[in-house]
């Protein structure tokens, strides 16, 4: 099983088998990564980003578009697992 396939089979079996749909945010986010390694999340569109998160294994069908604060929720969860989900901050400490 691809990796982008075992994320969304987990977060399945944790919503008790249902599809996994666009509030699932941390889910997708790591699915897009390991399905689309090299896709270039920063430049892509809202309907490309559609059209990814739709094309992917186990995603639910749904009739209704995500609004824009959904996207961009998916969209920093793939950049957050893309870039590794670092705690540190450069801004943490005294100066």
């Amino acid at each position: 099983m691809a990796s982008a396939e075992w994320f969304v089979a987990g977060r399945r079996s944790q919503k008790g088998g249902s599809a996994v749909d666009w509030n699932d945010g941390h889910a997708l986010g790591r699915a897009l990564r390991d399905a689309y390694p090299s896709g270039n999340y920063v430049t892509v569109s809202d309907a490309e980003l559609i059209d990814l998160v739709t094309a992917l294994p186990g995603f639910g069908k749904t009739a209704v578009p995500p609004d824009a604060a959904t996207l961009m929720a998916v969209r920093l969860a793939w950049v957050a697992a893309a870039e590794g989900e670092d705690d540190t901050s450069p801004y943490e400490g005294g100066a």
